[in-house]
């Protein structure tokens, strides 16, 4: 193993959707025909490194699953066919934020090639625990260099045009599982 594994390497694409709590981020060593393993046993170095103890994987195979466990990292597998298609696993995966991150240690989420749903994801979280209007979520995702598509965007509520920045549609309804999570609270769910 290379002392550059030993350390660990920086995903290439990765946004830190909260500061040492939570990541979103392409599949460690890279998705699709461009990942290597060398750069997965590195990025998942990263990822020990930086105290991550629970990653969540959002890709329709079970790539990597074994290298967390022999990491010692957490696994929690839940396949997201494409953003289109996501608004189920959005629904599954916001509770499942909210409580693991009450916990100590930062948790990642990964799809594989494509880094839009987590980019929603991680912008729906943003906007269920802090107000933040999911557009600016889904610009700092794009910043972060994730892949942010019009379908994502709609997960989230917000509209999106292919190589511009995401505006909020007038009257945009909020994400489905901030609606949910606000009512069962008894909060209000106007903005």
């Amino acid at each position: 193993m290379s002392d550059e594994a030993m350390v660990g390497t920086e995903p290439r694409r990765i946004w830190w959707v909260r500061p040492r709590k939570l990541c979103a981020l392409e599949r460690p060593g890279g998705g699709g025909r461009s990942h290597r393993p060398e750069r997965r046993v590195a990025e998942i170095e990263y990822l020990r490194s930086r105290g991550v103890r629970l990653v969540i994987s959002t890709m329709a195979t079970r790539h990597n699953l074994g290298d967390y466990e022999a990491a010692g990292l957490r696994w929690h597998h839940r396949p997201v066919a494409s953003a289109d298609a996501g608004e189920e696993a959005l629904d599954e995966l916001l509770p499942v934020l909210r409580r693991e991150l009450r916990g100590r240690g930062p948790i990642a989420v990964h799809g594989n090639r494509q880094t839009d749903f987590v980019a929603a994801l991680g912008a729906a979280h943003l906007h269920e625990s802090t107000g933040l209007d999911p557009a600016e979520g889904l610009r700092r995702a794009a910043a972060a260099g994730l892949a942010v598509t019009v379908a994502a965007a709609r997960l989230v509520g917000v509209e999106w045009s292919e190589g511009d920045q995401p505006s909020e549609r007038a009257g945009a309804a909020q994400p489905r599982s901030r609606i949910a999570a606000s009512t069962a609270a008894g909060r209000s769910v106007t903005t």
